[in-house]
C-alpha cells in the first residue's frame, strides 16, 4: 500500500535528538530557543514560540489576542476539529461560514453577513496547505476592526502574494504533528509580528511566567510547552522543509496534469495570488461515488481516504454543544439548523492520494495507471 503520508526520518533526526538526550537537558529550552529563531525567519515575523501541539497552538492564540467567553470567530467548517474547538475551549463562539467550492477555503463573500457585535475575530484555515485569499480577509477585518488568526496547521511554507502564510494575519499557528509538511509527532508554533500577542502567548503557554522566567506569575496560564528533544527534530525538519515544499508541488502539478484528462475529476483550486503547499492532494468527483474511489484505490494498493467527511457543524460535538460546560454561560446557535451546502458536498465528494515527498517515481507512475484505469 503506498500510504498517503509518510514521514522523512533520516540519520540527522537521530543523531539531533542523541545530543539533546546526552545533554540532559530535555525540557523546552535552548534548543527550542534555536527552532523559535529559525523558523520566525523561515516564515517572516518578528516572534514565534513553540507549543505542544497543534492544538493549544491555537487555544494559546485565541487567548492571547484576548478572545473572552461569549465572543464569536468566524471559522470553517471544513477544517479538522480542533479549529473549531479551541476557540469552544475558551467559551467563545465558533460562527461557521461556507467554503469557497474550488478552493476549499473560507468563502471571503460569505464573512461580512456572518459579522454581529459579538464578532471579535476570524480564524481562516489554510485547507490542506492552499492558502486563504488573506488579501480580502485582511481587509474585511481592517474595515471591521477584527483580529485575524491564520490556522496554518496544515499550510508550512505555503504562501499568498509572496508572503509566506503565518505571517499575514494578527497571529498565526501551525502543527508538526506527524503527518504534517514539517512534523515533530508532536508540536506546534505560534507567529506574530505583535510583541504584546507574543508576550501574553509566552505566559499563557508557561503557568503564567513572564518572558524571562523564574517563579514569578502574572496571569493563569498552562502547561503548553514543547521538549527540546521534539525542537531539535523540528530544526532538522525545517531544514529539509524547502526540498520537500518543491517534492510535494512538483507531485501535485503532476496529478494537475493527469486530472486535466478527465472532466469527471475537478482538482483543488489555488487562488491567484497563492503558492500550495500540498499538505494533500484532494480532488473532488463529479458523478462518481466518493466511498467506492477510495475502496478501488486500496484495491490497488493506493492509500485514501476522505479526511473531513463530515464537517464541524454536522459532528455531534456541536450538534450537543449545549452539554458543554461553557452552555451555562454562554447562548450558543442551533448548530443542527445550519447549512453549509458547499462544505457539505465537498465532505461528501473529496478523498486524497499520496502526495508526499516520499512517494517515489515509480509509485506515481502505478497511481496514475490506477486512476486511468477506474476512470477510463
Amino acid at each position: 500500500m503506498i500510504p498517503f503520508a509518510k514521514p522523512i526520518i533520516e540519520e540527522e533526526e537521530f543523531e539531533a535528538v542523541k545530543k539533546v538526550l546526552e545533554s540532559g537537558m530535555l525540557a523546552e529550552g535552548k534548543v527550542s530557543r534555536e527552532l523559535e529563531k529559525e523558523f520566525s525567519q523561515s516564515v517572516g515575523t518578528k516572534f514565534a514560540t513553540v507549543t505542544s501541539n497543534g492544538t493549544t497552538a491555537l487555544s494559546t492564540a485565541l487567548e492571547a489576542i484576548g478572545i473572552q467567553p461569549g465572543d464569536e470567530v468566524i471559522t470553517t467548517p471544513f477544517t479538522f476539529i480542533a479549529s473549531a474547538n479551541t476557540i469552544a475551549m475558551i467559551g467563545a463562539i465558533p460562527v461557521f461560514v461556507d467554503i469557497e467550492a474550488d478552493t476549499y477555503n473560507i468563502d471571503p463573500d460569505l464573512i461580512e453577513a456572518a459579522i454581529t457585535e459579538k464578532t471579535r475575530a476570524i480564524m481562516p484555515v489554510h485547507i490542506f496547505g492552499n492558502p486563504c485569499d488573506m488579501g480580502r480577509i485582511m481587509e474585511i477585518a481592517e474595515k471591521c476592526d477584527l483580529l485575524v488568526i491564520e490556522d496554518a496547521c496544515q499550510a508550512h511554507a505555503a504562501e499568498f502574494n509572496g508572503k509566506q502564510v503565518g505571517s499575514i494575519g494578527d497571529i498565526s499557528s501551525f502543527s508538526f504533528y506527524a503527518t504534517k509538511n514539517m512534523m515533530t509527532g508532536e508540536g506546534g508554533m505560534i507567529t506574530t509580528n505583535n510583541e504584546e500577542f507574543y508576550d501574553e502567548a509566552l505566559m499563557i503557554k508557561n503557568h503564567g511566567r513572564g518572558k524571562h522566567g523564574g517563579y514569578s506569575h502574572y496571569r493563569i496560564g498552562y502547561n503548553n510547552r514543547m521538549m527540546d528533544i521534539v525542537s531539535a527534530l523540528g530544526r532538522v525538519q525545517l531544514k529539509r522543509l524547502p526540498e520537500a515544499t518543491k517534492a510535494r508541488r512538483r507531485n501535485g502539478e503532476r496529478y494537475n496534469k493527469l486530472f486535466s484528462e478527465f472532466d469527471e475529476v475537478i482538482p483543488q483550486k489555488v487562488p491567484k495570488g497563492g503558492n500550495s503547499a500540498y499538505h494533500l492532494y484532494a480532488p473532488t468527483f463529479k458523478t462518481l461515488d466518493r466511498d467506492e474511489m477510495v475502496k478501488k484505490l486500496r484495491d490497488n494498493g493506493v492509500g485514501s481516504r476522505a479526511v473531513y467527511a463530515l464537517p464541524c457543524h454536522l459532528q455531534d460535538t456541536y450538534r450537543s454543544i449545549n452539554d458543554w460546560r461553557w452552555a451555562k454561560f454562554v447562548d450558543y446557535p442551533d448548530y443542527s439548523k445550519v447549512s453549509l451546502p458547499v462544505s457539505e458536498k465537498i465532505g461528501a465528494t473529496h478523498l486524497d492520494v499520496p502526495v508526499h515527498p516520499k512517494v517515489t517515481n515509480d509509485e506515481l507512475n502505478h497511481i496514475e495507471s490506477v486512476f486511468r484505469k477506474i476512470l477510463a
